[in-house]
């Protein structure tokens, strides 16, 4: 199982989401896209794979995506791309004539329509190009296999490196957990409601095999708060707890994003149910002071 990460705009699109998490009422206008017409009552099965965090992802790169094709300096790079278009090499060097989205799918090596090729089928070309045009091929791109591809490549990438922040992944259940509590559920017409328990709250499910691993390596086998070893290599007696960071009584999920691992009394008596709460301290890869 692994992932080949060529890490093209990964780090910025990181920064992005978490931009977004750290401010979301500052943004809300802009996250409501992620929640309205009732998305949220989809978010309630238990444990997909692809989780929450990897729908969230998704939406984060493609309102990326879009502010850079409209960002997108058309009569600047037709200037550009006349002075310069008697010298190919040029040309090939500064790729004035190409979005950024163009330049992302040629790093990654996918098949995909040429906003060249998207003008000649018009009758156009790029000097008479204008930026109808470069919305007209955005709208093409959004709906192609290629940007498909990208996507996933891009939020796999992406979600490598966020799952490792424990903190981001409790702002971000924080974040859901605040728009679930404001849902309207009665008026919801997708919601599942054998997904809930008597409470009305989300039912608990226990986390699958493969959650626990993922969670288990990330956590290096170690009870976040305490550090107290759970691998049952150095001591059979202590015993790893799943935990909810934000607690299923506060309008938690079942996601991947939301566990973290705790030992029996750090999870059972300190947290238990209450206010979200995880640790900032991690494993360094080797000592600096030996």
């Amino acid at each position: 199982m692994r992932i080949v990460a060529k890490f093209y705009e990964t780090y910025s699109i990181c920064d992005f989401v978490s931009g977004l998490l750290k401010d979301t009422f500052d943004h809300a206008p802009l996250l409501e896209g992620f929640h309205c017409d009732q998305q949220w009552s989809t978010w309630l099965a238990p444990y997909a794979k692809h989780s929450m965090l990897h729908q969230f992802i998704s939406f984060a790169a493609q309102i990326l995506h879009s502010e850079q094709a409209e960002g997108f300096d058309i009569e600047k790079q037709k200037a550009i791309y006349a002075n310069f278009k008697s010298m190919p090499l040029a040309i090939a060097d500064l790729k004035p004539h190409k979005l950024p989205i163009e330049h992302a799918f040629e790093y990654h090596g996918i098949d995909h329509l040429t906003l060249f090729t998207f003008l000649k089928d018009k009758g156009k070309n790029f000097e008479n190009t204008d930026a109808n045009d470069i919305y007209e091929y955005m709208n093409e791109i959004w709906m192609s296999a290629a940007y498909e591809d990208l996507i996933k490549q891009t939020v796999d990438e992406v979600f490598h490196v966020l799952f490792q922040n424990r903190e981001l992944m409790m702002n971000f259940n924080s974040y859901l957990s605040g728009i679930l509590e404001m849902a309207n559920w009665d008026e919801a017409e997708t919601l599942d409601r054998s997904l809930l328990s008597t409470n009305g709250k989300i039912a608990r499910v226990s986390p699958p095999m493969w959650a626990k691993r993922a969670v288990f390596f990330r956590d290096r086998g170690c009870c976040v708060f305490c550090e107290r070893d759970l691998t049952g290599l150095m001591n059979i007696d202590n015993v790893g707890n799943y935990d909810h960071i934000v607690s299923l009584s506060n309008w938690g999920l079942n996601d991947i994003t939301n566990l973290q691992l705790l030992c029996v009394s750090c999870n059972q008596h300190d947290k238990r149910d209450g206010p979200p709460a995880t640790s900032r301290k991690y494993q360094s890869w080797y000592s600096m002071d030996e």
